[in-house]
């Protein structure tokens, strides 16, 4: 049996930059706009954790999916990391989405409606906020149950089965470590013909590659300087 979509649920929350008259309209108008789904998952909380999203088109076929490891995290972080993930994607497509979650934390803290209490989310907080406005996305809560498929695409990359369909990274090519200069103990700046910032603690970097592909050569090259 083909597995269940979800419709929008009615507990849904937006920024006040969004459109909402676009977000409000009986669903179905406008035609066209895409559906997303984020799950996270963390076996130790904080422990190995994974991300999974999901993008549909309007007929409910699946246009991308995502299932990434994300190494130690609570399952907070992992939540957060599977949304920024998919709004990313989004933003790469240039098309809004409704997108649905069954983090009530997560959802309210992105859009606005809680206090963040915790300081190591308030920076992915933040991201997700501001992708939310760039790409003009809904959020909405969900009830687990009708989340499963994200839900277990964030088990498979636990699981050691992480992959991304569509479009992949090109094969990773080594960075000299000792082009790395460090600022602090988890920053530093990779040098060459353009300089970026590479943080080992969040696992990013400010190149072109990690924003298209989560993943770059600077970022390697950190953790080869750390030893790990």
């Amino acid at each position: 049996m083909d597995e269940k979509i979800p419709e929008v649920a009615s507990e849904q929350f937006l920024d006040l930059d969004s459109d909402w008259g676009s977000a409000l309209a009986p669903r179905g108008a406008g035609g066209g706009r895409l559906r997303g789904f984020f799950a996270g998952a963390s076996r130790g909380n904080p422990g190995e954790a994974g991300a999974g999203a999901l993008l549909l088109d309007e007929k409910g076929a699946a246009v991308w999916k995502c299932a990434k490891p994300l190494g130690v995290r609570t399952n907070n972080e992992a939540e957060y990391l599977a949304l920024i993930l998919l709004l990313e994607e989004v933003e790469r497509r240039g098309a809004p989405a409704d997108i649905m979650g069954d983090s009530r934390l997560v959802v309210n803290q992105a859009t606005g409606k809680w206090k963040i209490k915790e300081p190591r989310l308030m920076e992915l907080a933040g991201r997700a906020a501001r992708l939310l406005k760039s790409t003009k996305c809904t959020l909405a809560w969900i009830p687990r149950e009708e989340n499963s498929a994200a839900d277990k695409l964030s088990n498979e990359a636990l699981d050691g089965g992480g992959a991304t369909t569509g479009e992949t990274a090109p094969q990773k090519t080594s960075f000299d470590p000792e082009k790395l200069e460090r600022v602090t103990d988890h920053i530093f700046i990779a040098h060459g013909s353009e300089d970026y910032a590479v943080d080992t603690l969040h696992e990013a970097c400010t190149c072109p590659a990690f924003r298209r592909y989560r993943k770059c050569k600077h970022l390697d090259a950190a953790f080869v300087l750390l030893g790990k």
